[in-house]
């Protein structure tokens, strides 16, 4: 189970696995994160989560499988978007991820 593609966390996951020699078989598609998070909790599958905040209920970390390399996160705001509004929601984000 997986967040439908485009999804940046799905391509590092199965590319990881392909490097390790890992075979890894995508057999569904979630349109949101709490579709695969159900699946997981489930037992049915492991999902490759952002490194933000405590594991979700119902997790448990797993570490039979190799470790993912992080990548590096952006934010971009739309033209025309209220200044303020955007250094709030960008100040946000850091307080969260630090």
């Amino acid at each position: 189970m997986a967040i439908e593609d485009p999804c940046a966390i799905r391509r590092r996951a199965i590319a990881t696995l392909a490097a390790h020699g890992v075979a890894a078989t995508v057999v569904g598609d979630a349109g949101y994160l709490a579709g695969v998070l159900d699946i997981a909790r489930t037992g049915q599958g492991v999902a490759l989560l952002a490194a933000v905040g405590p594991t979700p209920d119902g997790l448990a970390p797993y570490d039979r499988l190799p470790p993912v390399t992080p990548i590096p996160m952006s934010a971009l705001a739309r033209p025309g978007a209220d200044p303020a509004t955007v250094t709030a929601a960008f100040d946000a984000v850091r307080d969260l991820l630090r």
